[in-house]
């Protein structure tokens, strides 16, 4: 067959099908966050606030990471658990995510402080729930909004593409 005598459509057709390239691949691993990109690094200044207030009593949460409160509180578990996954996924890989700009990252980002968002309410739940215990503290109910915004903005951000 000639090349002059190609139908227009089909030659139109194999170029809407030509191989990506270098460039435009990597592109399209990419995400532009925008202002959402303010509001994630403002939500990681509330979650690191939080952390630092009293999350039970005089605990705040890098007592109850670090394992330095008072054994008369009777920090479980659930506490000790979220704050580790807030400062992973809330902060550092929230951090990566904003340097790097990659959807996979986005939604590691969206599911692990969705997840941190479950393992706070039950945070709270264990404090609300023991004997003779103080009750959650401003610091831990902090964190856990902080962490439900970041989760909503990060599961808005990882459905956008388009």
């Amino acid at each position: 067959m000639n090349l002059e005598t190609v139908d227009p459509s089909t030659s139109s057709e194999r170029a809407g099908r030509v191989p990506l390239t270098k460039a435009e691949r990597q592109a399209l691993r990419h995400f532009e966050p925008g202002r959402r990109a303010l509001f994630l690094a403002v939500g990681v200044l509330v979650l690191l606030a939080g952390i630092a207030l009293p999350w039970t009593g005089g605990a705040t949460g890098t007592d109850i990471l670090l394992g330095t409160s008072d054994e008369a509180l009777g920090i479980g578990v659930l506490p000790r658990i979220f704050v580790g996954t807030v400062l992973l996924f809330g902060v550092g890989v929230t951090a990566l995510t904003l340097i790097l700009r990659r959807w996979s990252l986005a939604w590691v980002c969206a599911f692990g402080c969705g997840h941190s968002v479950f393992e706070g309410m039950l945070a709270i739940w264990t404090r609300q729930t023991g004997v003779d215990t103080p009750g959650p503290g401003v610091g831990l109910v902090i964190t856990v909004l902080a962490i439900l915004f970041m989760a909503v903005q990060w599961f808005n951000l990882a459905w956008s593409r388009t």
